[in-house]
This record gives structure tokens, sequence and C-alpha cells, in this order.
């Protein structure tokens, strides 16, 4: 009864991913059925291309069960994510693999893991084939820094979208999240301030870009190119400099900016850092302020 079951669901499952990604055009199957002769794939042919196609997602949906930590039924609900993101079968076939490891790295839950890359490929512009990359880099950042994979997830949904139009890579974003988690923020908050703080300075107006010229700070490089993330980082701290005063308080919350601000006018060196705190308040907004100073006041 428990084997009719299993059976069932998984074939639940499927449907679901049938129903979600819709017909298999005649150009696709070709390269569907190459790619499942490369994964040793044993299939039955169906009625149309699209019953074929599913047949051979299945055969790759039962692979991983044979040879992961995870069921068949799982890795089709894997998919199932990866079918409401717009994947097609092939990419489907090609990034199942690097899903399925991340989440056995990190013990998350496979569907909620299969969200959190296909939403995160999607943001920044790249294809399922780097499946493997975009989770080695989610695995490392989490291992890393202060932070797990869920939450590296909930910050990249907020961040994503902007960095990957301004062309950050994966790497750097991962590095600079990782860096405000060992701060104290992470998950949403982190995404938030990464994401609001990138948006004002690539806008460049009013007041903001008022005080980024004064201080020399540019999201472009002197031959015009975007620099990188990293690039932008380093900018800044050579611009604004490093705060002597903690930016979080014991509790790991980040500081008010009135707080920060009563703590630096005690000291003489305080009143000149104010002149820093004022300037980064104005351009990442007071809000984003404390997050970002963690980031720029991080060794390199």
């Amino acid at each position: 009864t428990a084997a009719v079951k299993t059976a069932a669901d998984f074939e639940a499952a499927m449907s679901k991913v049938g129903a979600i990604a819709g017909e298999v055009k005649d150009d696709e199957i070709s390269g569907i059925i190459q790619k499942a002769g490369e994964m040793g794939l044993s299939f039955k042919e169906g009625a149309n291309i699209t019953e074929t196609a599913m047949n051979i997602l299945k055969a790759k949906a039962e692979q991983m069960g044979a040879t992961t930590v995870f069921s068949a039924s799982e890795s089709a609900e894997a998919m199932q994510y990866m079918a409401m993101a717009g994947w097609k079968t092939a990419d489907m076939m090609d990034g199942i693999e690097g899903i399925m490891n991340l989440a056995a790295a990190s013990g998350e839950d496979l569907a909620a893991t299969s969200d959190i890359v296909t939403d995160g490929l999607t943001a920044f512009g790249m294809t399922a084939k780097e499946s493997v990359r975009f989770a080695d880099v989610l695995a490392a950042a989490s291992s890393s820094a202060n932070t797990n994979v869920s939450m590296m997830g909930e910050s990249f949904k907020y961040c994503a979208p902007i960095a990957g139009t301004l062309g950050y890579s994966i790497e750097d974003t991962a590095v600079a999240l990782g860096i405000m988690a060992n701060s104290g923020v992470k998950g949403s908050q982190a995404g938030n301030a990464l994401k609001t703080s990138l948006a004002r300075m690539a806008s460049g107006t009013g007041e903001v870009g008022i005080n980024m010229k004064k201080l020399g700070i540019s999201m472009t490089d002197s031959a015009g190119g975007a620099k990188s993330l990293m690039e932008v980082m380093k900018n800044l701290r050579s611009s604004i400099g490093t705060v002597s005063v903690d930016l979080v308080d014991s509790e790991g919350n980040l500081r008010q900016y009135e707080d920060i601000i009563s703590d630096l006018s005690k000291t003489t060196e305080g009143l000149s850092q104010i002149q820093q705190i004022q300037a980064a308040s104005t351009i990442f907004g007071k809000d984003n302020m404390s997050a970002m100073l963690t980031l720029v006041n991080a060794g390199k």
C-alpha cells in the first residue's frame, strides 16, 4: 500500500510539473533527447513530444531519487518551482543537481531551496546550467558567515534584481551580504539595505548626487564602464573612511542614526567622523546607513 501511495504521489507531483511547464515545442525535443542520453536516462517514447519530454523528466527525477538523499517525489516538487520560474524541460534537467546538492549540504527543504535558486538565477540573468555555481556560492557564504541558505535567499530576494541589473556578480553580492550578516544584519534587512542603497547611488540625483560628487564616489570607472560591487565598496571605504563607534547594539540590532551621532559628539575624534556619518546618511538613507557602514568598515 505504501509503495502504491508513493508512486501515486510521484505521478501527481509530475503532473503538476507538466501542467505548469506546458507544451514542449518541436525545436526543443531533439536537445532534450540528446541530453537524456548524456545523462544515462531510460525513458518511454510518448504519444507526442510533450509526453516524451515529461517521461524524460520523470526519469531524471527518479534518477535523483536513486542517487541523492531525496526521493523522486521530492525531486518532482523541486521541479514545480523550476517550472513556475519559467524553466523548460532542458533547464530542469540541467539545474536539478545543483539545487539538490545545496539542499543536502545546507539541510534546507528541497522545494524551498529550489525556489531560492530559481529566483536568484532569474534576477541575475543566469541560466539553469549555472545552478551549480549559484548553489556553491550560497553554500560557501552560508558556511563562512553568520547566516544560512534560507536567510541568504531572503536577502537575495530583495537585492538580486538591482544587483543583477547593475551587472554585479553573485560572488561579490554574496560576500557583501555575508559581511553584513557577521554584523547582525541578515535576511530581508540586509537585502533591503543593499537594494535601497545601490538604487540611491545608481540614480545619483539630488543631495545624493551632490554628496557622491563631493566625496569622489562613482558607480563608473574613468572609462565610463560600470564598476564591480567590490570596486564600489573600495571607493566608499576610501571616501567615507572608517567609523570608530559601534554600529550595532549588544543584541545585534542596528543602532539609530541619532544614537551614533550622540556617541561620536562626545569625543574630538568623533566630531570629524560626524561628517562621514552625515554624508553616509544622505547617500544611503538613514534607515540603511548603519547596515552599509558595517560593509564599508569591513576589512579588505
